[in-house]
């Protein structure tokens, strides 16, 4: 939920003009669960087997910079933390066979008061081989082949505890296994961090209202959801709800808001907990949403406007369980002083629901990253004063119903943080983005439209930057069996991969043309970096480029230099200076010096003061010498970079006379 931090606003953005001829409004629709019948789950061997868990590596507690981290303003709920996990941890695992011929190889990590944990793996490459993270009793997995995406980078889903263990089962036709195929970019400490100024232990205030107590708002409780996601370094939870086709499709579409998911790789990470709630009124609550019934971890993102646009975000999940309720949607705003109900996720806390009605539309600043402010114009959001419960960070992307299962809003902004407890606050006022003008954005989706695929070749590509330079950009053909014209959108969905057209027409017999290139100035520290291209073509599902980025550690360019270039003697001794000066911004050190062949490291540093050279920087050595043989004298240096250890020889010459 992001903060209102201002009144309404002295600009003038003119009144919206509804359609002369509005959609009907879409009914609910139950889900009878068809396309999840089949899946299998497949327990990991340790589980299985009863295995005792193996030797454990402790990352230490959370630093305080971790927490101030953790702690530190934003717009989004925060609940975690990313970890980086040293190399020497998957080092510390090893290989097992069992007696039934079950061959593992195993390692346990700790994150000390972590509530759960998330593991980021990348160069996944596991062909038949089985992946899983478990806990001994839950789990995630098994991941198989290059990972969900197909591009060896994803995340897990979350496994409840502060030590979890990784598990590589490989394939059968696999005897001489070596080192596991994948490697750990880090892990997701979840701490839960909730507001901590109300009386309720799990940071909902104590005016919130349970939805199973109000028999008429049941229904609307199967079709919210709480989003746990990943983004940016940390990990967030927002609201959401399934939404319906006007065909009644089934497809998997989640509303949420702009400003809680607006990246495919943050959509990647989604996890959607659908139960987490009491089980009727007046029973006793749940301490986590660790038994909630979810979706398969995972979405794709199919748009998103931001605050200026009406602050929407829809989802593509991978499916949802049985027995939730597609909601419906109307595309007309509500009246004014209209009855409206939200549901909603109030500080990471299970499901609750608040009762308002519409109130006069304002222009509001929104109080956003860093200290900026967003306009949420009038005519895009609906103002809601809340008579009974109250909505708290957490509810962000959460539906406004007109009716139980109606949707006419999603969640934007609530009252500025104050020193006081959300239900303290009266009048409470909270925005939501109006349906009306989602609908005009995504109306292709909620009537189901028909499409047909635009299918890139290639689907992946790989770049590798060193020195900071740019590689050169790549070339992606893009194809239709259509042989009508069919209109097509590319989204860049990292701030690095740049694209040479945003949206065109092709058809089968007239295919279009891409360059994808990478911007080394947003990537400035070495590592491997992914992320995607995503191709929209009316409502089929998104097609992707897969983009991966070597950045390798940077070469320090070091010259030599002695001057002056020709040295006369003076009463026979001859005096000149030794200079070496970095240009490509990296450290490096001095290691070995000789002149004319002989030896005289042992004096770098008496004669240069040092013998390290900072990046863009340099060293000098003024000297005087006597009894030198004229002519042409050679000064060789040796040197190494501090960060990656690649190493350096120079050669510099002067005449002596």
């Amino acid at each position: 939920m992001r903060c209102l931090i201002s009144a309404a606003l002295a600009v003038s953005l003119g009144a919206w003009v509804a359609d002369a001829q509005p959609a009907p409004p879409k009914g609910p629709v139950p889900y009878a669960g068809t396309n999840r019948t089949s899946r299998v789950e497949v327990r990991p061997p340790g589980i299985r087997l009863g295995l005792a868990r193996p030797v454990v590596f402790a990352l230490s507690p959370l630093s305080e910079s971790e927490k101030a981290q953790l702690a530190g303003p934003g717009t989004r709920l925060k609940t975690g933390i990313h970890r980086a996990v040293p190399a020497v941890w998957l080092q510390t695992g090893a290989w097992q066979s069992e007696p039934d011929g079950t061959r593992l190889w195993r390692v346990a990590l700790r994150s000390p008061g972590s509530l759960g944990i998330r593991v980021e793996f990348r160069n996944v490459s596991a062909g038949a081989g089985r992946l899983w993270v478990h806990n001994g009793t839950d789990f995630a997995g098994p991941y198989t082949g290059r990972g969900p995406y197909d591009d060896g980078h994803f995340w897990s889903a979350a496994v409840p505890s502060d030590t979890i263990t990784l598990e590589y089962e490989p394939a059968a036709d696999d005897p001489h296994p070596g080192d596991p195929p994948f490697d750990i970019a880090g892990i997701a400490h979840q701490a839960r961090s909730v507001t901590q100024d109300t009386a309720a232990p799990d940071g909902a205030d104590y005016c919130q209202l349970d939805p199973n107590c109000y028999p008429g708002w049941q229904p609307a409780m199967k079709m919210v959801g709480q989003l746990e996601f990943e983004d940016g370094g940390a990990e967030y939870l927002c609201s959401g709800s399934l939404v319906a086709t006007r065909d009644n499709s089934m497809i998997p579409y989640l509303l949420t808001a702009g400003h809680c998911i607006d990246n495919e790789p943050a959509a990647r990470t989604v996890e959607v907990f659908w139960t987490y709630q009491t089980s009727s009124c007046g029973a006793t609550p749940p301490t986590s949403n660790a038994s909630s019934e979810k979706s398969t971890e995972g979405a794709d993102l199919i748009d998103f406007g931001t605050i200026e646009q009406g602050d929407y975000s829809l989802l593509l999940l991978k499916d949802i369980p049985a027995g939730l309720t597609f909601s419906g949607w109307d595309p007309s705003d509500p009246p004014l002083q209209a009855s409206l109900a939200g549901v909603h996720h109030p500080a990471g806390s299970w499901k609750r629901i608040s009762f308002g009605e519409r109130t006069a539309d304002t222009t509001v600043g929104v109080g956003g990253e860093n200290g900026q402010v967003d306009i949420a114009p009038a005519n895009l959001y609906l103002q809601i004063l809340w008579d009974q419960g109250r909505i708290q960070p957490g509810s962000s992307g959460s539906p406004l119903f007109s009716s139980p299962g109606v949707i006419a809003g999603t969640l934007t902004y609530g009252p500025e943080d104050p020193p006081l407890t959300a239900c303290e606050i009266s009048p409470s006022v909270a925005g939501y983005g109006r349906f009306s003008n989602t609908y005009r954005n995504l109306q292709s989706y909620f009537e189901n439209w028909p499409a047909a695929t635009v299918a890139p070749t290639p689907a992946s590509l790989s770049f590798s930057i060193l020195n900071k330079a740019a590689p050169a950009a790549q070339t992606v053909q893009l194809t239709s069996p259509t042989t009508g014209q069919v209109a097509f959108r590319i989204r860049s969905d990292a701030p690095w991969i740049g694209v040479s057209l945003t949206s065109g027409q092709i058809s089968a017999a007239s295919p279009a043309a891409v360059k994808i290139s990478v911007d080394p100035s947003q990537l400035p520290q070495p590592g491997q970096y992914s992320g995607t291209v995503t191709i929209l073509a009316g409502t089929a599902a998104p097609e992707f480029v897969n983009v991966t980025v070597t950045v390798q550690s940077p070469q320090s360019n070091v010259s030599a230099a002695v001057a002056p270039a020709t040295v006369y003697a003076s009463n026979g001794i001859w005096s000149f200076q030794m200079q070496l000066t970095e240009t490509a911004g990296v450290a490096t050190h001095l290691t070995a010096l000789k002149i004319d062949g002989t030896d005289y490291s042992a004096n770098i540093a008496q004669w240069f003061g040092t013998n390290q050279i900072a990046a863009d920087g340099s060293i000098q050595a003024p000297l005087q010498a006597s009894g030198l043989p004229t002519g042409s004298q050679y000064f060789e240096f040796w040197g190494m970079d501090n960060a990656s250890g690649q190493t350096w020889y120079r050669v510099a010459t002067a005449a002596f006379h």
